[in-house]
């Protein structure tokens, strides 16, 4: 888990990263009872294919976070994906949603509070992302 955790840090991920790959890889350990590197890709297969079948969700996200945590715990043990056969994970080629000023306007108008205003306005006219925002200090700020 050292390894993984330098792994993660080095490569410029996040704290909350670190932590969402390693609880699947966690997962995926409980649910053989040995650590993923130990594994042959058939039973990978089965794991995964195992997922898609219990997600109800359609983005299938904790399908996708399986297969990003075990790259990442590849990478730290200077193994190749193709040593378990990871699958590849498409992109979604979607256009962002943009609002109109007067959509903008009107989410603005809607705060009661000075500081919901400078929320919204920080998180749209930024393009943060909520915890961005959360972990934004006075000195962060010109």
């Amino acid at each position: 888990m050292h390894r993984f955790e330098r792994t993660v840090s080095v490569l410029g991920r996040s704290q909350s990263t670190f932590q969402n790959y390693s609880r699947h890889v966690a997962a995926v350990s409980l649910h053989f009872g040995k650590i993923p590197t130990e594994l042959d890709p058939e039973q990978i297969h089965d794991y995964l294919f195992y997922l898609q079948k219990k997600s109800k969700s359609p983005s299938q996200s904790y399908f996708k976070h399986t297969v990003y945590g075990l790259r990442f715990l590849l990478k730290s043990e200077g193994l190749s994906y193709d040593f378990l056969s990871l699958p590849e994970i498409k992109k979604e080629k979607k256009l962002p949603v943009v609002l109109s000023k007067q959509e903008v306007w009107q989410m603005l108008s809607g705060c009661k509070l000075l500081k919901h205003k400078i929320l919204i306005g920080i998180l749209y006219g930024c393009g943060l992302r909520c915890m961005e925002v959360r972990n934004l200090r006075l000195c962060d700020l010109d």
